[in-house]
């Protein structure tokens, strides 16, 4: 606890431990959600055809695992609103905190909408129209403008739902999980009733009713790649995809900046049980996906066909769609139409998370009085920080507009999910520091009890992952089929950084002259 409360806005956040274990389970689970994310970035695998994306499936399980240990080390040692900015405000310093979590946090998240109305258009408004007959509307959704009247939606749904409060965002995000399982239930069904022979029949025929001309010999012939066998233990290229996976399965602890409003989040258990659970859950369900896949229409179409119409090719992209492909192997008729309305619940469910978890950074750093103390303030019956909610959603809907219509700007975003995955790097330096800076934090864990040749197990593990994470960093800067490598974009990224710099020093002199000292504050932890 803080020596000295009257460092902070407040004696107190305002915000309540809401949740529970299972809520941050699921909201663990739809962060690294299959039907979202998972199809999405599946639709890119097909570049890297050397690869088994099953056995780069596995390798990221272990990887990610350490990942894991590392976050619920730092959650049950300082389990507060704002995750990794407080971590690595306090066990590296105020500027370290700043400098490290906004730009993955916040300015990173602005510029993510627009992949949310993406996978919203891809995932279920461009499938469910040509399912109920209106194929030229799919191909809209798909368009430049489609693409941006979806992520409108995004903006304005995300935004009531995050507004609602902890309690409330839970008790929906249930209904709507539940409802993308019970379609995912439909999905698979549908998947097990045919097989290549009999997709390939209703393929072709569902192409001639929509007017599009191809067939599914045509998509076979119009690759002229070699892809691995879904079963292969060729390391080398498994390697290579598994920094294209991590875009997916990277995001179990996204919920870390909320465990301060989690009930049970000093338990190291617990929380190392949530996280990993839902890492194994998308592993493991994206294991057998893959197989059903190749049953269903033959795992050499599927890729196929995802390297002709991947996501962000152009107006026939829905083709590409797990729901598309799933509706047409149950027939198109009404049941499957029901299950294509079902799946968007997959959607709804983990759309909150592009504000959500980032609301949380905002507030902890205004507790702090390292931001204007206004975006710390807890309005309303909902017990909801609006105005960090706020400064998310207005900078997302002006960005948004630039991104579609600003010729150029799109190609400045690509390393949206560099910035994050540089911020879990960074509170993963804190991780392994905790017990040497915080040795009073880190002696209440349950995994202080465990060293190697006198080292504390979370030290060795934070190390190892930091060296997994550099040889990740070095394949995305170096090669060009992630897409992300790009010297426009870096030098944006760059200036991301360089703002939060002058952010932090700004708001340092600012408050000096007020007689706030930051750097004592950040030498304190902030109390519920």
């Amino acid at each position: 606890m803080s020596g000295d409360e009257s460092l902070f806005v407040r004696e107190a956040t305002g915000l309540v431990r809401e949740w529970s274990s299972y809520d941050a389970w699921i909201y663990a689970f739809l962060s690294v959600n299959i039907v979202t994310l998972g199809f999405y970035i599946w639709t890119f695998n097909s570049f890297i055809p050397a690869a088994s994306p099953i056995f780069a499936t596995i390798i990221a399980i272990v990887v990610l695992t350490l990942q894991n240990v590392i976050f619920a080390t730092l959650i049950a040692a300082m389990p507060r609103v704002g995750g990794d900015y407080v971590w690595q405000s306090r066990l590296l310093g105020g500027f370290w905190g700043m400098f490290l979590s906004w730009p993955g946090w916040v300015f990173a998240l602005w510029l993510w909408v627009p992949i949310y109305g993406s996978i919203l258009s891809w995932l279920v408004f461009g499938p469910i129209s040509a399912l109920f007959g209106y194929p030229e509307i799919a191909a809209f959704w798909n368009s430049s403008m489609g693409l941006f009247v979806s992520s409108l939606v995004v903006v304005a749904f995300v935004f009531i739902y995050v507004s609602l409060g902890m309690k409330w965002y839970a008790r929906i995000q249930q209904a709507l999980f539940y409802l993308g399982v019970a379609g995912m239930v439909l999905f698979v069904g549908g998947l097990l009733t045919t097989s290549p022979s009999g997709f390939q029949t209703a393929f072709d025929a569902h192409m001639a009713q929509w007017g599009i001309d191809t067939t599914y010999q045509g998509v076979l012939s119009g690759v002229e790649v070699s892809f691995a066998p879904l079963v292969s233990f060729d390391f080398g290229p498994a390697y290579q995809l598994f920094p294209m996976l991590l875009f997916w399965i990277m995001w179990t602890v996204w919920g870390a900046t909320l465990f301060g409003e989690v009930r049970e989040a000093g338990e190291f258990k617990k929380m190392f049980g949530v996280l990993e659970a839902a890492l194994i859950a998308a592993g493991v369900f994206a294991m057998i996906l893959w197989p059903l896949f190749d049953a269903a229409m033959g795992y050499e179409f599927y890729q196929s066909l995802n390297y002709l119409h991947f996501v962000g090719s152009g107006e026939l992209q829905w083709l590409s769609s797990p729901t598309t492909l799933a509706a047409i192997a149950m027939g198109g008729g009404p049941l499957a139409k029901l299950m294509a309305i079902l799946m968007a619940g997959w959607f709804f469910a983990w759309s909150g998370t592009v504000f959500l978890s980032s609301t949380r950074v905002i507030f902890a750093t205004a507790f702090d009085r390292a931001i204007p103390e206004a975006f710390a303030a807890v309005k309303g019956k909902y017990n909801a920080p609006i105005n960090a909610i706020l400064m998310m959603a207005i900078p997302s809907l002006i960005l948004t507009v630039i991104y579609f219509f600003v010729p150029g700007f799109q190609t400045l975003t690509l390393d949206a999910t560099f910035l994050i995955a540089i911020t879990y790097f960074g509170t993963t330096v804190a991780g392994l520091l905790l017990p040497y800076r915080r040795p009073d934090l880190f002696s209440n864990t349950w995994i202080s009890r465990y060293e190697i040749a006198g080292v504390p197990l979370v030290t060795i593990t934070g190390v190892v992952y930091a060296f997994l994470l550099l040889t990740v960093f070095y394949l995305w800067a170096t090669k060009d089929v992630y897409g992300i490598n790009n010297v426009r974009s870096a030098g944006f990224m760059v200036i991301l950084y360089i703002l939060a710099g002058v952010l932090y020093f700004g708001m340092k002199w600012y408050r000096k002259k007020e007689g706030v000292d930051l750097d004592k504050i950040h030498s304190e932890i902030p109390t519920d």
